[in-house]
């Protein structure tokens, strides 16, 4: 459980069962409360710790366990149980609450409870203060305070009635100083009590704090539950107190006044019970009062419309008529035991008691005013803002008044939303509005988009048809870059088969430049015989001239000798003749074999410049084909991809 935002105050938000309906803001009787907030997007409403009077309202009407109260039933039971002296004051509403309540009285004393009072005793106290209060000091009108609801409300929100409110303490404080002054009593005090609000009224300064433990019925249950406690295991027991007159009719509607008028007759007393009427009567007073009207001499007033019976801090569960059977069935019991003792008023009696035994101002109670931040009211112009920003822009949409929100009409809403305390998407008619603005802007955008569709679809169409262009003009650069490849790949098998004829040439040359130098290497073998030749020519014609002489010497002798020598001589003449021009052919050989060989190496450095240009442009060519395959896989891929998504 958690009390979001304000720490371990008295009523707190369940935050996760919060639904934020609005129930609890449209049902507090107090103006500022509640706080609307948003939590993860959801609607929270918060208790406001400063404004609460704790009243109990937001958790009696909350349909989702999202608000419930502390008390101090645990402190009380574990100061029990470690030995701590302590009595306890019992409401008179525990009779409607439990029916076996002498058996709750046999458990608190076996638990540790040393006294166990009856409050209807204190309730008698409180008349009797009253009623001398009204006669001895003058006062003309008192409003009623034994609920501290009422009491709360009065300090924090309406203090002009601070001097109307009784100075007197309630029965609660009334039977807990006569346990402290006149019984000498030094435990410290519970209250076995109906009411949330009781929990303020104990740590009132003004009440000096005399009782420590606000122990409500629910939550006495609720531990009796979770312990197992079975009250039909205890015995009955009954109070320690004297003994009560009419005060245990206190509980219901009109009981005090039905008290009043047991001792003081006919007066006139005004009743008023429930938050629907209290709060509202109060300011009906206060009017009176600015107004110099007469006002009734006593307020009979409580914040619960069934009484304390059925208090903020009681099951809520036991039945009106139940209520009244208990009650009856006590006041049977109660007379029986008057007529024994022959008491003919038991009120009557115990006033005289009072009256002798008693102070009045030992029950006196002060108030003080509670500082309470007051709400800002938004100037004419403010209001005009706030309403515009809640789409109220007429008065008969500042009129609307569905409550929707949780307060009563528009101003009430808007006054909210100025101290912060709301916000503007708690109003429906602004959620209806900003719903058909919503509207409005989606079908302005709705416009927008079939506007948008169709000029995508004009697009749309375009794209398709530059598309059908794109692809037929792709798959026409696909098939020219194809026959470009066709056509390289030809060239590069021309290319090679050149690069092949070429070499064929360059072999060929290079077996004439072998050939030629063989060639020459033969003639240089033939000059070298030439020149062989050409010595023997000689030789031959110097021995012809020898034998010429020689037969010149011989004479007759030397005649036919003389002929073979010339036949010699002229041989050799045409030896020689025949070996020099061979000589001179031999030379001219020569430098056609120099000639043919310079050519020849010519021609094999041309082949082989010609053969490396083949082989660069085979290899650009190689490479332009690659490049080519490249484009026409990418090109493909391009429509490819280009068609699938279209499709």
């Amino acid at each position: 459980m958690e009390n979001k935002g304000f720490g371990a105050e008295t009523i707190f938000i369940i935050e996760e069962n919060c639904q934020g309906c609005n129930k609890c803001i449209r049902n507090c009787p107090v103006f500022g409360a509640n706080v609307s907030y948003t939590i993860d997007g959801a609607t929270k409403v918060r208790v406001n710790p400063k404004m609460c009077i704790h009243c109990g309202k937001c958790i009696d009407v909350c349909d989702h366990n999202a608000r419930d109260y502390r008390d101090d039933t645990e402190r009380f039971f574990q100061d029990l149980q470690q030995g701590k002296e302590i009595s306890v004051l019992v409401a008179p509403a525990a009779r409607a609450n439990f029916p076996e309540y002498k058996r709750v009285i046999g458990y608190l004393k076996e638990a540790g409870a040393h006294l166990v009072y009856d409050v209807s005793f204190g309730a008698d106290i409180t008349v009797w203060a009253y009623l001398k209060v009204m006669a001895e000091k003058g006062v003309s009108s008192i409003i009623a305070q034994p609920c501290p609801v009422i009491v709360n409300y009065v300090e924090k929100h309406n203090p002009v009635l601070l001097d109307y409110l009784a100075p007197v303490h309630s029965p609660m404080l009334c039977a807990a100083i006569y346990l402290r002054k006149y019984q000498g009593c030094r435990d410290r005090l519970a209250f076995l009590s109906p009411c949330i609000g009781k929990s303020d009224e104990i740590r009132d300064t003004n009440t000096e704090k005399i009782v420590t433990y606000n122990v409500t019925f629910k939550k006495l249950n609720a531990y009796l539950t979770m312990k197992g406690i079975n009250l039909n295991e205890y015995p009955e027991r009954e109070f320690d107190d004297p003994g009560c007159g009419l005060g245990y009719v206190f509980p219901r509607p009109g009981g005090l006044r039905e008290n009043v008028q047991a001792i003081a007759g006919k007066i006139w007393i005004r009743q008023v019970e429930g938050q629907e009427e209290a709060y509202h009567y109060l300011h009906e007073y206060r009017r009176r009062l600015e107004r110099g009207k007469k006002l009734p001499p006593l307020v009979d007033i409580l914040n619960c419309p069934y009484g304390c019976n059925k208090g903020t801090g009681t099951n809520q569960e036991v039945d009106l008529d139940d209520i009244d059977l208990a009650m009856e069935a006590f006041a049977q019991e109660k007379s029986a035991d008057e007529k024994s003792r022959k008491l003919k008023n038991s009120s009557a009696k115990l006033f005289k008691i009072f009256n002798k035994e008693l102070k009045l101002d030992d029950f006196y109670r002060r108030y003080k005013k509670v500082e309470v931040q007051p709400l800002m009211e938004p100037t004419p112009e403010e209001y005009a803002a706030i309403f515009l920003k809640l789409h109220k822009d007429t008065p008969d949409s500042q009129k609307i008044n569905c409550s929707a929100c949780g307060y009563q009409t528009c101003h009430e809403m808007a006054r909210a939303i100025f101290n912060q305390l709301d916000r503007p998407e708690d109003c429906m008619d602004y959620n209806r509005k900003e719903v058909i603005r919503e509207n409005l802007r989606l079908e302005e955008k709705n416009r927008e988009i079939e506007r948008m569709l169709a000029e995508i679809t004009q697009l749309s169409d375009e794209r398709q048809q530059r598309a059908a262009e794109l692809t037929r003009r792709i798959h026409e650069i696909t098939i020219s870059m194809e026959q470009v490849y066709r056509g390289n790949e030809q060239a590069a098998q021309e290319i090679e088969k050149i690069g092949s004829d070429v070499g064929e040439v360059a072999e060929y040359a290079e077996r004439l430049r072998k050939l030629v130098a063989e060639i020459n290497d033969n003639v240089d073998r033939f000059t070298e015989a030439t020149g062989d030749i050409l010595g023997v020519a000689r030789q031959t014609k110097i021995l012809s001239l020898n034998a010429g002489i020689e037969a010149a010497r011989s004479g007759e002798h030397g005649k036919g000798f003389n002929v073979l020598a010339q036949e010699i001589k002229r041989l050799a003449e045409e030896s020689q003749n025949t070996a020099e021009e061979a000589l001179g052919n031999e030379e001219a050989i020569q430098v056609l074999v120099v000639k043919v060989f310079e050519i020849s190496n010519t021609i094999d450095q041309k082949m082989a410049a010609v053969n490396m240009a083949i082989k660069n442009i085979a290899a650009i060519i190689q490479e332009f084909i690659a490049q080519g395959e490249e484009m026409v896989a990418a090109t493909t891929n391009i429509v490819h991809d280009y068609t699938r998504n279209q499709d």
